[in-house]
């Protein structure tokens, strides 16, 4: 046999034998959790039992859920005693943590879990505190309740609060002190029920925030949404005992504990595998140095009871939700363009406008309609006009007519009717211009406000980030391992982080405000945005069309050709001029037929005596009659020019010279409207290419911050490292970000050069544009 094959047969024979010689080690663990819950701090202490101790000894755990109820949880650790069986006894949660302190010997090695200050002497608060009990130790309390009931009452400017449990405190020992010490605050207790639905209408009226000491994880997430729901209708801010996932839920406040709760775990099991090693645990440290007191707000929350916590309080905490109003008014971008065609005054004033022209038309045809009038007269009369008509007249005289006219060739009506058509399509064109301007602005506006909203969410994360590197710099100072200026240092950054933070809100409300300003709405309403994540969908659907259109510099140069053209078959501005250039054509056709047309018409006239009162005396003159009968008339007029002072000549020529200077105007506009669109696509070509390469940034520092993160936690970089890296992780999402809105507000811009909105036609008419590409590049 070969050295190598004995070796080999060696070790393992020293493993197998190592195997066998594990000692069995029993953690009994009482929960106040149900049976049916998701038992996740009970299963992160045996995760944690396990990785420190799996290699020495043969674990075994028994488990006993209690839902809470305290003759359970006296049972449980009366049999776990009683049945000697468990090498060590863990209680998980306050409420059974509470009870096994209260045991007056404990027969086996005991933890307590999370222990209030009721059975903790004040010399307990001191870092080396130790609880000096044979056989027990506990792990102090990561919740200060104390200082949320007074956050609470800051919140709430008020001193009547509720204070909502699951448990009853009188048949467990609890005391008012294990929660609150202040004189003035007056506290109703009110019990959970199982049915949360039910536990709101039992809170008082008076009543003005509430407390709710329960992680709340016997109920499912649904139930405990309804349930803040039901609070947030009467505007009562709530303080949860932990932030997760209570806050995503519809709480309004609560301390970051998750991360001292993800502590606590870790603490037993070195405690375990101290008691393992043969150790009392009267002896074991009782703090943990490194628990955290982090106020959160859930400013989603805030805006719907729209009770506002002040900035000082607000300057100390991190904020989730931020920039979601409660607001029944929600815009989307295709939303929010209908409501600005529909809304706008300039687009409203411009629709007025084409009305206006469309009467301009009909008044011009009315003047070759035909003319009829109906009157009647009533005069009197002087003596003398009465004695000197005969008979005819009398002092006082009524009569009726009517009277009948029609324009039967006129040049110059029928050149203004022609003229009036033209100026009323150049109207509608016009029109459609302020449809197209309404639209591109909305766009830029909502896709700015979108943009500084990001920025702000980013900010936001930042702040976390940084509050983060704080507990770590606050952490290694605690436990000795680097000084206070990191510390300070990290209190600076995360203060110049919410500085900018809130120069950011205040630009967020200045772009809401335009937003409202272009839709006309009161320019203080408030409105949400329907999905944050509509623009990653937006710049998916437009990366499809430019991966095939624009693959290369060629075929940016042939698609710029092509909107070019587009442009001049769409732009309203160009079919304005057109029709102006029509116009002018007509004008001038009618100030040459002036010198020859004539002008015809028609009329006739009737007039009937009603009523002769006192007439004169008829003359001296045998058989003679005054007339009094109905008289009429009848008119055919031509007018034909001859010469008007050489006025029609000049009025020829001046017509001839403005046609002129329009067809030069054609010829500019349409060069720089040619420029417009070529540059603008330079622009979206630019900042589409940007979409990419910000992108890989961001994942790039992301990535290096993370590794210069976790060497600065192990003190193998300086502060400096990671702000840079922090700095940069900012800048460069901040620049991604800017890069999909920045594509965005461009293309729209190129749109609106094109006079054709890509984005918002139907899929068909989409293709058919492509189409049109295609066949043009071919």
């Amino acid at each position: 046999m070969s050295n190598k094959t004995l070796y080999s047969l060696l070790l393992l024979l020293l493993t197998v034998g190592g195997l066998r010689a594990q000692k069995d080690l029993t953690v009994a663990i009482v929960s106040d959790a149900a049976e049916a819950e998701n038992h996740l701090f009970e299963t992160a202490i045996k995760t944690e039992i396990t990785a420190l101790l799996s290699s020495q000894y043969q674990l075994n755990f028994t488990e006993v859920y209690t839902n809470g109820n305290v003759a359970r949880i006296n049972e449980a650790l009366a049999n776990v005693y009683a049945q000697n069986e468990a090498d060590v006894l863990i209680a998980a949660g306050m409420v059974p943590s509470k009870i096994l302190a209260d045991q007056n010997n404990f027969p086996i090695p005991s933890i307590a879990s999370i222990q209030l200050k009721s059975n903790v002497p004040s010399s307990s608060l001191s870092a080396n505190a130790v609880s000096s009990i044979s056989n027990f130790t506990y792990i102090n309390s990561p919740f200060n309740i104390e200082e949320g009931i007074r956050i609470l009452q800051e919140i709430c400017t008020c001193n009547n609060l509720a204070l909502l449990t699951e448990f009853n405190l009188s048949t467990i020992g609890f005391e008012r002190e294990d929660f609150y010490s202040e004189a003035d605050v007056s506290i109703e207790w009110v019990s959970l029920d199982a049915d949360l639905s039910k536990v709101v209408p039992q809170i008082p009226r008076e009543v003005e925030g509430v407390y709710i000491l329960s992680p709340l994880a016997q109920y499912a997430p649904e139930e405990i949404q309804g349930f803040f729901e039901q609070i947030n209708e009467r505007r009562l801010p709530s303080f949860t005992l932990v932030d997760e996932p209570l806050l995503e839920l519809g709480a309004y406040a609560a301390y970051a504990v998750s991360d001292n709760l993800r502590k606590i775990p870790r603490r037993i099991a070195l405690n375990v595998e101290q008691i393992a090693e043969g150790k009392d645990p009267k002896d074991f440290l009782v703090n943990l140095e490194t628990f955290s007191h982090q106020l959160v707000v859930n400013m989603k929350t805030v805006n719907q009871i729209g009770k506002y916590p002040a900035w000082t309080l607000l300057d100390n905490a991190l904020l989730t939700n931020i920039n979601q109003p409660s607001t029944k008014r929600v815009l989307s971008l295709k939303s929010a363009i209908a409501e600005g065609i529909q809304n706008n005054l300039g687009y409203q004033i411009e629709a007025k406008q084409t009305q206006i022209s469309a009467k301009e038309v009909g008044l011009a045809k009315s003047s070759y309609l035909p003319q009829l009038d109906v009157e009647t007269t009533g005069s009197f009369l002087d003596e003398n006009t009465v004695d000197n008509s005969f008979g005819s007249q009398g002092d006082f005289n009524w009569t009726a007519g009517a009277s009948f006219s029609q324009l039967i060739l006129s040049e110059p009506a029928l050149a203004n009717i022609a003229i009036q058509k033209l100026l009323f399509e150049s109207q509608q064109q016009l029109q459609n211009q302020s449809e197209l301007d309404v639209i591109v602005e909305v766009a830029q506006r909502y896709f700015s406000y979108r943009q500084v909203m990001s920025v702000a969410e980013l900010q936001n994360e930042n702040i976390k980030a940084v509050n983060q590197n704080l507990r770590i710099a606050t952490d290694k100072q605690k436990l000795g391992y680097s000084g206070a200026s990191d510390v300070y240092r990290w209190q600076t950054e995360l203060d110049l982080a919410k500085t900018e933070l809130y120069s950011t809100n205040a630009q967020l409300k200045s772009t809401a405000y335009q937003l409202n300003e272009t839709l006309n709405r009161p320019i203080g309403e408030v409105f949400a945005i329907e999905d944050s994540g509509d623009i990653d969908q937006l710049v998916a659907a437009m990366d499809q069309v430019f991966s095939v259109l624009v693959q290369d510099q060629a075929a940016l140069q042939q698609l710029s050709d092509f909107m070019a053209q587009e442009a001049l078959q769409n732009l309203p501005e160009i079919k304005q001029v057109e029709l102006a250039i029509a116009a002018q054509e007509r004008l001038l056709k009618s100030n040459r037929r002036s010198f020859y047309l004539p002008t015809i018409s028609f009329g006739a006239g009737y007039n009937y005596p009603l009523e002769i009162v006192n007439p004169g005396e008829p003359p001296p003159i045998p058989d003679f009659e005054a007339n009094v009968n109905p008289t009429w008339n009848a008119v055919f007029n031509v007018s034909i020019p001859i010469f008007a002072g050489a006025s029609r000549r000049y009025q020829a020529q001046q017509t001839a010279v403005g046609l002129y200077q329009l067809q030069d105007e054609q010829k500019d506009l349409s060069n720089l409207l040619e420029v417009q669109v070529r540059a603008n696509l330079e622009l979206v070509n630019a900042s589409y290419n940007n979409i990419r390469l910000t992108k890989s940034a961001a994942e790039a520092a992301e990535k290096n911050t993370a590794i210069i993160q976790d060497l600065y936690r192990s003190g193998q970089v300086d502060i400096i490292t990671l702000i840079d890296a922090q700095n940069s992780l900012l800048g460069s999402q901040i620049n991604a970000t800017n890069a999909k809105y920045q594509f965005m507000i461009d293309y729209f811009t190129l749109q609106r050069s094109v006079g054709y909105y890509f984005l918002l036609d139907t899929e068909a008419n989409r293709i058919k544009f492509v189409q049109r590409f295609m066949s043009f590049k071919n």
